[in-house]
């Protein structure tokens, strides 16, 4: 796993044609104030031209179950429309992890990710609202089912806003 993210980086950090890196977190996760259960959303990006590859970071955890979740991946997003900031992506890889005493018997999980949204690209940040579909091949629907009973904030279909800094 060390050797497969360490070429990713390598080969990232050597593209040229105005690249930037971006770094940013999801407000939409405030919400985990009205709930029982807390989400943390995060991504480290690296875009160059129209092509963006991001690495997701998220954890779940539930005060009233004994469950938590964490997941990450490399999801790959393009800009069809030079300039005008409106993307399309999918997860090449999205892996989570299962831990508590009401987690399933199977604790990994693989899956997918489908999202689409608007960059507003400000000097030193962003701002990107966002519409994602979690696993839309409807391949782990009973494990993510009990997530999302733990984790209300966990749905099939979920609007966010990131917002980071981009470093040029």
């Amino acid at each position: 796993m060390r050797q497969l993210f360490l070429s990713i980086v390598i080969m990232l950090s050597s593209l040229p044609l105005f690249p930037s890196w971006q770094v940013g977190a999801d407000l939409r996760c405030i919400d985990s104030f009205f709930f029982d259960a807390v989400r943390v959303d995060a991504e480290v990006s690296y875009r160059w031209d129209d092509i963006r590859v991001s690495l997701p970071l998220r954890v779940s955890s539930s005060s009233s179950y004994e469950l938590g979740f964490a997941e990450t991946g490399l999801l790959v997003s393009v800009y069809p429309f030079q300039g005008h900031g409106f993307f399309i992506g999918a997860s090449m890889v999205r892996m989570g992890l299962f831990w508590g005493l009401e987690a399933p018997e199977e604790r990994f999980m693989l899956f997918s990710e489908i999202v689409a949204g608007w960059t507003f690209s400000f000097p030193w940040f962003y701002a990107e609202p966002r519409i994602a579909v979690l696993d839309a091949f409807s391949s782990e629907e009973g494990r993510l089912g009990e997530l999302r009973k733990a984790v209300p904030q966990y749905s099939k279909i979920r609007i966010s806003l990131l917002v980071g800094v981009e470093i040029k």
